[in-house]
Order: structure tokens, then sequence, then C-alpha cells
């Protein structure tokens, strides 16, 4: 390519850059609240009271009245009084069209070079050991020496959509950004485009099914400022929002360079599946249900779960100050629980983004997008719950745990609860120095008991007769 052709590239894709930045700015300075919409009713309220007094005067010395002839006295004293007050409610809706944690997608066809490895939808091998020792993946840059089906990578960090009124104010087109976008066609890291909060996206939403669970089509038009200035052109096939979790399709065509690096000018069309966790998708019309009418699909949903544990094997601890009680930790990251609809609807189904459990300094093992169900009962009324459970985690590590928990709700966004389990499994590809540099390079195989106390952070519950309700009150 021409110095001369790639100057006006260049200047292209800056000029979009700057408009929808500007478009951006314009946007935010409309959106007082991001989450919450409140419209306020104002009355005015007249309360009117009359009081009436009678006043009666006998002649001295009788005792009733004297009759038609020779009537007693009487004064009447009538008042009339009217107080006015002003009076408030507060109505609150949602104030979104998406409102997400986290989205990662596993690309194909972005470069001829081997590609980061990060597997199925971007997730999948990020933390094989694999991806940690040998260069050319996320973690470790270079030039991956073995070929790649899924050679690059899309993240985005709380991605964010608002409604977009134009066309006669048409229902689905919005306008969204990210806080961090990292679009990257391969291992080669000065050909990544990243954006960290100067990114804006236009999409217009097609309805294929319109209850939850949504499968949506969104043709968009998407630029990048700041690191890198880019401009991402496509469509997305999206299936969800249940309980925060989407799959995702794509295909675009991405072209831009880095500012520390203007010479060097990337451009490459890309396929790709994807997943997001925590990240809810509304239609407009859901936008107009206040919040107490929404519609919740899971009876759990929060960001993050730690459980610390004691198990039955002494095993090393995974702390240096042997003098703590608990050996043990588990983190689980973006979980659901959804009802199932047999029985009373106490049985559920659920997963989380990432689950890593760690019995010991060399016997840990982590699971993506994990297969878990169980059953809620809850004890003197809906403040305790007792949940025993199972739970499957398949790659990089295979993993079986059992057990069963009892969780206070305090209805503060923060619970807490018991666990006591039984968990063995092994740790496949998963090396605990992607999490820990001063790790071992390789666990080993464990099968143990263990209690423990588990603390939820971010924490949402509602009753399975709640949730089944609002969904059958879904239009």
């Amino acid at each position: 390519m021409t110095q001369s052709r790639k100057f006006w590239n260049r200047l292209l894709v800056s000029a979009l850059a700057c408009v929808l930045a500007s478009g951006l700015a314009g946007c935010i300075s409309h959106v007082e609240n991001p989450i919450t919409r409140t419209e306020t009713d104002y009355y005015t309220i007249t309360d009117r009271d009359t009081t009436v007094r009678e006043t009666e005067r006998n002649v001295p010395g009788s005792a009733a009245d004297n009759g038609v002839v020779f009537p007693s006295s009487r004064q009447t004293h009538i008042s009339r009084n009217t107080l006015s007050h002003d009076s408030t409610y507060d109505r609150t809706y949602p104030n979104f069209l998406r409102f997400g944690g986290i989205e990662v997608a596993g690309l194909m066809g972005t470069s001829s070079a081997n590609g980061l490895g990060s597997g199925l939808l971007g997730i999948f091998s990020l933390f094989t050991a694999n991806n940690y020792t040998n260069p050319g993946s996320l973690w470790n840059p270079g030039t991956n020496p073995s070929p790649q089906v899924f050679k690059g990578e899309l993240v985005r960090i709380m991605p964010y959509e608002y409604r977009l009124r134009w066309f006669n104010d048409a229902p689905n087109w919005t306008v969204g950004w990210s806080a961090f976008e990292l679009l990257a066609p391969d291992e080669i890291r000065k050909d990544w485009f990243t954006s960290v909060a100067t990114n804006i996206y236009l999409r217009r939403r097609i309805f294929i099914r319109d209850r939850i669970p949504y499968i949506i089509f969104d043709p968009f038009l998407g630029v990048g400022a700041f690191p890198s200035a880019y401009v991402n052109l496509g469509g997305e096939l999206q299936l969800g929002s249940l309980a925060g979790f989407n799959l995702h399709a794509y295909a675009g065509f991405a072209a831009g360079f880095q500012w520390t690096t203007p010479g060097n000018q990337e451009t490459f069309p890309y396929f790709g599946l994807g997943v997001s966790a925590l990240d809810i998708t509304n239609k407009v019309e859901e936008t107009e249900r206040q919040w107490k009418d929404y519609v919740h699909t899971a009876i759990q949903t929060n960001i993050l779960e730690v459980s610390l544990f004691r198990t039955t094997q002494s095993y090393t601890s995974i702390w240096s100050d042997s003098t703590i009680p608990f050996n043990a930790v588990q983190l689980k990251l973006a979980n659901v629980e959804l009802p199932l609809p047999f029985g009373n609807d106490h049985f559920w189904a659920g997963t989380s983004l990432i689950n890593w459990m760690a019995l010991g300094f060399d016997k840990q093992g982590i699971g993506i997008l994990p297969l878990r169900a169980g059953y809620r009962q809850y004890l003197f009324g809906e403040d305790l719950m007792l949940e025993p459970f199972v739970e499957l985690n398949y790659y990089p590590s295979t993993m079986l745990n059992v057990g069963a928990r009892l969780k206070l709700d305090t209805h503060t966004k923060e619970n807490i609860g018991i666990t006591l389990g039984y968990a063995t499994g092994s740790p496949g590809d998963f090396t605990p120095q992607i999490l820990n540099t001063a790790g071992v390079a390789q666990a080993t195989s464990f099968s143990t008991g263990y209690i423990g106390v588990s603390l939820f952070f971010g924490d949402w519950d509602d009753t399975p007769e709640k949730v089944m309700s609002d969904r059958a009150s879904e239009h």
C-alpha cells in the first residue's frame, strides 16, 4: 500500500472516530442515570372540613325544651376549613437496552498467522498450560509455534446500550459503548485494536424471537478512538438474555491502526463465536415497565462467590501462613440459577463463567461454564435456604463437586452461607501458574471432603414462585 493511500485511510478512520466520539459525548450528556430512570408525579391534595357548633340557652329553672310556643334560645356556629398540601410519587424504570459485565469471543479467519489459541467462545483455552507456557498467547507475547482454529480474540468489559431516538423515534435503534474493547486478529500485538472508554457503536435490532430468551440480529457500525483508531463494521446474532448469559455469533470487518505506530495499518475480516455474562438485554417495552414489575428469570444471580474451606485431607495449604484455619478456596465468577418447570419449580440448573477450586497448593482445577443443578428448600421463611447441589466441570479440568449449602439472604446484596461437600477431579490442562506465578507448574488429582464459609458479593435472590409468575406475565 502506498504512503498516500495509508495517509487517507488513517485520516478516514480518525475522522469517523472523532465524529462518533463527539456523538458519544452528546449521548452520555442525555443519560442522567444509565441504570434507572425516575419519573415523578406531583399532586396537590386538598382536605376540606366543616364544623358545626350549637349552643342552647334554656330558661332558668327549666330542665328541657320549653316547647313550640316558647322555644329555647339556640345559637349555631358553622366553620369551614380548607387545607392544601403537595404530594409526590416516584416511579422507577430500567433506563437501558443493554447493561453488561463481560463479553468474550474467539475469532476465525482474521489472519494467516498461527493465532492466539484462546479457543471456543474466546475463553475455553484461556487457562490451559499451553496458553501460559508458549509464546504468542494472550498472556505471553511472541509468535505462537502451532496453528489455531480460533486465531483472534474479542473482549468487551461493561458494554452498555441506550435507546437512540432518531428516524421518527424508531424503537430498535441503539447507541452504545464499552469501558474497554479489544479486537485482536492474531498473536502479534502490534496488530491489536484496543479502546479504553473511547468507542461507540450504532446498532439496529431485528428481533427473530421477542420473548426471553431473545434471538436478535443486529447490524452495527462502531469506531474506537484511543489507544487505537479503528472502524468495526458487521452483524451479530444474539441468543439471550437468560439471567445475564448470552451466546453471540459475529461476522464483520475491522480496519485501523495504533496511535503509537500509525504507519502499521491493519485490516481484517472475521467470524466469531462468543459468550457474555452478567449481561442484561431489554426490549423497549421493558423500559416502560417499572422495576417492581421487571421480569426476572433467575432465582439467584451473583457477581462473585468466594468460599473458604477446611478439607478432610491434609493437603498443603494454599496460604503461606499455616495458622489460617482454612486451607482451601473456591472462586466462582458470574453465577446464575434458573428454576426448572417441573415438580414445585424448586429444582434449578445453573452455571458460572469461571469456577476455580484450589483444595490445596498443588490440588487445583478450573472450569469454564460448568454444569450445575440442585434444589432449593426454604427454612423459617424466605431468608434462610438449604440447597443441595451437584456440579460438573468438564474443561480444562475435570471435577465433580457434590454438596449442600445453608445460605442466609441478608437483603443487602452481600450474603453469607455454610457449605459442606465432597470434590474429586483432576486439573487436566490447567496450570495454577496462570493465576499465581509462584504456584506449581502442574497440579495433581484430588479427592476430599470439605466444610467452610461462603461469601456472596453482588447477590440477588428471588423465590421460584416469583420467577415463574414473572415469566407467565411476560409480554
